[in-house]
């Protein structure tokens, strides 16, 4: 109830600083005024029955429409400082920027909403570790992430996911975390077209926020039925050569499972044999930089999606998106091969990633 109460308050925020900036800026008469809090009204309420109502019958026609508006309403928000900041130079054409911001939105909307909902792109990489065993180099390995399995995203879609994997015969797949949603529909049937996926050594994954949010216990039973391994603060040996660690996302801290444990996970752990850590947030790499972690994959921020969490999120991480090296350790911040919230992507793209790991 709090959850929903401070975001409900932060989406009446945002949609006040909407109605104050077009109204005055446009200069609309009080009948325009009006009329403009009756759409705005009209265009937040699906949102709010969604936030209210869960994973009601009666509320998934309405999560599309919800989740778009929420879009359009942060790229408008990203857009109205820019207008503004434009109106302190060139005053007299206030009201014709503020429309152009407000016409512009249309565009950006319907080509978020479509690269979205595009396949997923292949990102290919390649990665040198220090400890990696001559035998076993060129290892290949697809990462998954942020699937958030649910209403909004299609069984066919998630079967050609799967299908794309296949054709890349990896070695191992990992999902790093957010594999469903509260609301996942289909549950058997997207547990079908998981368990799939063919990889040699099988599939590893870690929980995320949204898996604990959907219920900790039911996400267990959908990588079970998938026969997708669940890592919680432990490791595998794999291919005789490269342990994979896996930890507990970070809100698990509030229940039985406790959290993420670095320490427990890598126990025992060979210091001789590279370590690969699956975390499903990547502000953990510093302290697994220390640890000697070879190569961290993570996901999470899904590299903002749209603005203005996309430049947020680059300017509060140094780990938003894409390979980054500190010394001889390694992290990959997918942006996702799924999204979260409105189905849309501005400046990013839902990925694929295969890893070739090689001897350096």
């Amino acid at each position: 109830m709090i959850a929903t109460i401070v975001v409900l308050t932060g989406y009446l925020v945002l949609h006040v600083f909407a109605y104050a900036r077009v109204a005055n800026s446009l200069g609309l008469t009080a009948r325009g005024r009006l009329g403009l809090k009756i759409g705005l009204a009209l265009a937040a309420l699906p949102f709010v029955l969604v936030r209210v109502f869960g994973s009601t019958a009666f509320v998934a026609p309405f999560l599309l429409v919800a989740y778009t508006w929420l879009g359009v309403l942060a790229m408008g928000v990203a857009l109205f400082p820019v207008a503004w900041l434009l109106s302190l130079f060139f005053a007299e054409h206030r009201k014709t920027i503020t429309t152009g911001a407000l016409v512009l939105l249309a565009p950006l909307t319907v080509y978020s909403l479509v690269n979205g909902r595009r396949s997923p792109a292949l990102e290919e990489m390649t990665v040198s570790l220090d400890k990696l065993p001559a035998e076993v180099s060129g290892f290949t390995l697809v990462q998954l992430s942020d699937l958030h399995l649910g209403p909004l995203t299609s069984v066919d879609r998630l079967c050609g996911i799967v299908d794309r994997v296949n054709g890349l015969s990896p070695d191992l797949v990992v999902i790093t975390g957010d594999l469903i949603e509260p609301d996942i529909d289909q549950e058997a049937t997207c547990c079908r077209c998981l368990g799939g996926i063919k990889a040699r050594y099988g599939v590893l994954a870690v929980a995320g926020n949204h898996d604990y949010q959907a219920g900790y216990e039911r996400f267990l039973r959908v990588a079970s039925c998938s026969q997708i391994t669940v890592l919680q603060n432990e490791r595998r040996l794999i291919a005789g050569a490269i342990q994979v660690a896996g930890v507990d996302e970070a809100a698990g801290r509030s229940s039985a499972e406790g959290g993420a444990d670095l320490a427990k996970a890598l126990a025992g752990s060979d210091p001789d044999r590279p370590v690969i850590l699956l975390a499903h947030r990547p502000d953990g790499f510093d302290g697994a930089v220390r640890k000697g972690i070879d190569l961290q994959l993570s996901g999470h921020l899904h590299a903002g999606q749209i603005p203005p969490m996309d430049g947020l999120i680059w300017l509060l991480s140094p780990y938003s998106y894409g390979l980054v090296a500190r010394g001889r350790s390694h992290i990959y911040t997918s942006c996702g091969t799924g999204t979260a919230g409105p189905p849309m992507r501005l400046f990013s793209r839902n990925e694929i990633v295969r890893f070739t790991l090689v001897r350096k």
